[in-house]
């Protein structure tokens, strides 16, 4: 196995559980989600349907078959990740509750370049 390969299957398993673990934090209404939510002004049931999309990003993302349906769900992640990280920064929320959206829009940049590499080989 090529460096690309495994880098690209070793992050896109990072991303993926990353993902999950958010998504399943949205589903049980983890309180300090629901605090974060509330200070933010959006409605709660916004948690279930985020939670619901990531579950649904994560399959689009680790399915094999259609290139299209997985680009749909990078796109996805991606505006939702934009979406936290402007939520936090324009709600006046300290820098550091951005930083793990940043963190994983990073992540998930990288993944699609290595997957673009990889594929191309």
């Amino acid at each position: 196995m090529n460096k690309i390969k495994i880098s690209f299957y070793a992050l896109s398993g990072l991303f993926s559980l990353a993902m999950a673990a958010t998504a399943m934090a949205k589903l049980t209404t983890n309180p300090a989600l629901v605090q974060s939510f509330d200070a933010m002004g959006y409605p709660l049931f916004l948690m279930t349907i985020l939670g619901v999309a990531y579950l649904i990003g994560i399959a689009a993302i680790l399915q094999p078959v259609s290139d299209t349906l997985r680009q749909w769900g990078y796109a996805g992640f991606s505006v939702a990740l934009v979406g936290a990280v402007a939520s936090h920064i324009l709600s006046g929320d300290p820098i550091a509750n951005a930083v793990p959206g940043l963190f994983l829009l990073v992540i998930l940049a990288v993944t699609v370049v290595l997957e673009r590499q990889y594929r191309n080989q």
